[in-house]
């Protein structure tokens, strides 16, 4: 009879366990050109509509692109780019929020991190619809340079409802943070409405609350680089996300090569070119997703110690960084208080 019980006892948890699992929240869907996903784990109270929450989160979504897609002809974005005038332009109040971020961010890292480098982007066949190819004839220095005249974060100025240039010509691209403005602001909605347990993802940023259907941390995979260009993704850390936000800058994910050499969209707007730090990877965690969207993007471009260096005197900051070590080998290095775990 002990036994009877005990294999009862035994079959109840597993019950009980299973159905606490079942009853996760799952959705996903597209946005800013990627993908996006959704998990919650709710609470027993929680009546609210799988459908409503999506169609709401979409919703914001769709906001947020109107107003920070440069792929929408009529996006706020594209029409602050096509407004060739030192006259104040009115921004809505997210579009501004964003903008004053990054600007923080520019400063910050000495203009490591410029959201006015748009000329280069097109300079180097990443700006909006281009194919990431160059072409037959590599840019001269003085073509580089010339493209730099129109660029700068201090030739911006913002106040609650305006955005000004002080150069006509200035033109922003708002790529390597508005994701993760986009996850906090669907993370928050989500609070808004009780949920406590919670991973949103855009196009792989990330921010969590609360703990996962096992009653776990969230545990959230670091992409190796693919540095043999065989086009398989590994993962081989992972990292217990706890009411954090992660984001991760590559020079994988979008590049060409010329003669051998790896020629990044991630541009150093110090120099015209794109980076070449030996950073092929960076993983940023912060409190919110928007600053360690842009942080990762920074230390692509910083490289290892000035970065290394920035990250060790930011309260609440942590990184890991994926080094280049010829074609085929990388080692890492990670800021003094970075908890990540070997797969």
């Amino acid at each position: 009879m002990k036994n009877t019980a005990l294999i009862i006892y035994a079959l109840l948890l597993c019950f009980i366990s299973c159905g606490k699992q079942a009853r996760q929240i799952e959705f996903s869907g597209l946005t800013m050109g990627t993908t996006y996903n959704i998990k919650i784990v709710p609470s027993k109270a929680t009546t609210s509509s799988i459908k409503l929450i999506k169609q709401k989160v979409d919703s914001v979504l769709i906001s947020i692109n109107y107003q920070m897609s440069t792929y929408l002809f009529d996006s706020e974005i594209t029409q602050f780019n096509n407004h060739e005038s030192t006259v104040s332009f009115p921004i809505s109040n997210d579009f501004t929020f964003v903008v004053e971020r990054a600007l923080y961010w520019s400063e910050l890292t000495d203009g490591a991190f410029d959201i006015t480098l748009v000329p280069l982007l097109y300079l180097w066949g990443f700006g909006p619809g281009q194919a990431s190819e160059l072409g037959d004839v590599f840019p001269e220095e003085s073509t580089v340079q010339k493209r730099r005249t129109h660029m700068g974060y201090e030739k911006l100025t913002t106040n609650k409802y305006y955005l000004q240039k002080k150069d006509p010509y200035i033109k922003i691209d708002l790529n390597a943070i508005a994701k993760g403005f986009g996850v906090d602001a669907v993370y928050s909605f989500l609070e808004s409405i009780g949920m406590n347990n919670i991973m949103v993802e855009i196009g792989g940023e990330v921010r969590t609350k609360g703990k996962n259907r096992k009653n776990e941390p969230w545990m959230i995979a670091v992409e190796t680089p693919d540095l043999e260009s065989t086009g398989n993704k590994i993962t081989r850390w992972a990292v217990h996300l706890e009411n954090k936000a992660m984001a991760t800058s590559g020079d994988y994910r979008n590049y060409y090569e010329i003669d051998g050499v790896r020629y990044s969209h991630e541009i150093d707007p110090r120099t015209g070119y794109p980076a070449q730090t030996g950073v092929a990877s960076a993983t940023v965690i912060a409190t919110n997703c928007m600053d360690a969207d842009a942080l990762a993007t920074a230390l692509i471009i910083m490289g290892t110690e000035s970065g290394l260096q920035l990250v060790e005197k930011l309260d609440d900051v942590e990184a890991f960084l994926i080094l280049r070590e010829g074609n085929d080998n990388y080692r890492t290095i990670k800021s003094s208080g970075m908890k990540i775990s070997t797969l």
